[in-house]
């Protein structure tokens, strides 16, 4: 090319520059709909529907970039109050092709918008995808208040998984980024959600912090009704869990939601009426599985009345409320209906999208995909509930099989053998006047056995006094007898060991029986044995090096992964105690 022609291609090229980069730049917006945009970033969302609402009656012909916009707004403003719907998934999907080489925080919006739907469907990988990718615009854009939604979205997605290391960085980082931002509102939602971190780490101080926190921050903003009540009860909750009775009644007002609360604090504090009074309340309410455990409760309180028929009708219930959870659970036509149901929408959507000559290729791609994502859905779910039935059925046998087991070693046992005896030995009077010599041999035979028993109980219970006390001299025993509760004192892992064996010995293999019900890490294993030792929660919290309120929180818990329902530390030292 001649040097002559440059001085007219550079003006050409910039020329073309300037065009290429106004295609690129985002248009403006009408002011209504950057008002609505900017309100629901502070979290005022009434204001912004309210904007949103008076744009949709004022609007007269509208730019499709404009349209767009308000698209994105209306999907967003469903998605922070928590109201997502996969039937939004064709129309998220179009706004994210159509932002994604216009504006990389629409961009991230729109990823995080279809995230929820993903999540919401059950395909987790997915969300995680679309919400990685959402994080890596949000930092290139700097919009660091959607960085934080994204990391709070992260971190329940591994939170629901049970993925607490992954989750425990996206909820820090959510929090840590709402208080840069002085964001009262998600620092209140990032509180709560740091408090759920805590509660699985099971550091009562962090818990205790938190949901205070997420008080003082929530009280007074327009979200204030969705983050207080909801801090008030995980908070009396907690106070139940290590029994600071007057700390819990103070979180807990006489509202319908805290109906549970106030039952299991006076369940706790051994107030029979006031127990049975809320546990009837909340009834219904919760579900068959909170049924279950209501009823189960009531019927313990009206046993202790004396009411023998309440008692009687109220196990029966409770018998009957988990037969229905379990069936209801099951019930895998609803999945394929709600899957259909899902599928016949989406498929009216692309018809009209096919006949405006939109879409139609992603639309058949979503149909099949969806219909894929519906049947693994369902065949998953199907599993997942089929395996906790199981889980279920097998402990129950478990629990049932250990109270006969100690049943027949008690002396309860030697008591109706005998009576039985008794019984025989007059039917054998009644056999020998009748001369009948078959039924004499028989009722001789089965006494013979009956006896045979009882000398096995007495033997058996003999050897085990004489373990116990073997074991009580033994160098470990006396060891933790003398030094537990001492700042200082603790177990070396070979004495861990030492004291598994005795305990294993003395009392029929304690520790595979209680495996046999749940899994248990080396903690809750040690506390188990301390427990059986009849340690005071003092001692074995100095000899665990945690503190008193955790060793209560970690019995409440105990009981609970054991039995599957709600019980007390005193309930779960019983327990272990007799097992």
């Amino acid at each position: 090319m001649s040097n002559s022609k440059l001085p007219f291609l550079f003006p050409l090229l910039l020329l073309g520059s300037l065009l290429f980069g106004s295609c690129l730049r985002e248009p403006s917006y009408p002011r209504l709909l950057v008002e609505a945009d900017s309100a629901m970033r502070w979290g005022h969302y009434d204001e912004a529907d309210s904007l949103l609402n008076a744009y949709s009656r004022a609007k007269d012909k509208e730019k499709i970039s404009t349209h767009r916009y308000q698209q994105l707004l209306l999907l967003e403003s469903k998605f922070l109050r928590g109201n997502s719907s996969i039937d939004d998934m064709l129309l998220v999907d179009s706004l994210e092709n159509h932002y994604r080489s216009i504006s990389k925080e629409k961009h991230a919006k729109t990823l995080t918008i279809l995230a929820d739907i993903f999540h919401i469907g059950g395909d987790n990988p997915s969300a995680i995808e679309n919400l990685l990718r959402a994080e890596v615009e949000t930092g290139q854009s700097g919009e660091l208040w959607l960085k934080g939604i994204v990391c709070k979205e992260v971190g329940d997605i591994y939170f629901d998984q049970r993925l607490f290391s992954k989750m425990e960085y996206y909820y820090r980082e959510s929090y840590c980024i709402s208080q840069i931002l002085k964001d009262s509102l998600r620092m209140a939602y990032a509180a709560i959600k740091m408090g759920k971190l805590s509660t699985q780490l099971q550091n009562i101080d962090s818990i205790i912090y938190y949901y205070k926190k997420a008080i003082d921050l929530g009280t007074g903003l327009e979200q204030s009704d969705k983050i207080v009540p909801a801090a008030r009860f995980e908070l009396a909750d907690i106070y139940l869990q290590i029994e600071q009775f007057d700390k819990a009644a103070a979180y807990m007002p006489r509202d319908t939601m805290n109906d549970v609360n106030w039952g299991y604090w006076h369940y706790q504090q051994h107030h029979v009426d006031s127990t049975i009074y809320y546990f009837q309340k909340a009834l219904h309410r919760y579900g068959h599985h909170a049924d279950a455990e209501y009823y189960r409760i009531l019927s313990e309180q009206e046993d202790i009345k004396g009411n023998k028929q309440h008692a009687l009708s109220y196990i029966r219930q409770s018998v009957a409320a988990k037969d229905s959870f379990i069936e209801q659970s099951q019930k895998e036509i609803v999945l394929k209906t709600e899957a259909q149901y899902n599928l016949n929408s989406i498929k009216e959507k692309l018809e009209r999208a096919e006949r405006n000559g939109k879409y139609w290729k992603w639309g058949l791609t979503g149909v099949i995909s969806l219909v894929f994502l519906a049947f693994l859905y369902g065949r998953r779910e199907l599993k997942r509930q089929q395996k906790d039935k199981s889980i279920a059925i097998a402990r129950e046998q478990q629990l049932r099989q250990e109270a006969e087991r100690r049943h027949r070693l008690s002396r309860q046992q030697i008591e109706e053998n005998n009576q039985r005896i008794s019984q025989l030995e007059q039917q054998l009077e009644e056999a020998r006047k009748q001369n009948d010599e078959l039924t004499v041999q028989r009722l001789e035979l089965d006494a013979e056995h009956l006896r045979a028993e009882n000398a096995n109980i007495k033997v058996t219970n003999e050897r085990k006094e004489y373990l116990l006390r073997e074991f009580q001299e033994s160098l470990i025993y006396q060891r933790i007898l003398i030094n537990a509760g001492k700042p200082k004192f603790h177990l070396r892992d070979e004495e861990w060991d030492s004291l598994a064996e005795w305990i294993d010995k003395v009392h029929d293999n304690f520790t595979t029986r209680l495996m046999a019900l749940t899994p248990l890490n080396i903690t809750e294993r040690q506390i188990c044995y301390l427990v059986k030792l009849n340690l005071k929660p003092s001692q074995i919290a100095a000899m665990l090096n945690i503190t008193d309120t955790a060793i209560s929180m970690n019995r409440n818990r105990l009981y609970k992964k054991i039995f599957h329902e709600k019980g007390s530390a005193k309930d779960f030292d019983e327990f272990i105690k007799k097992f």
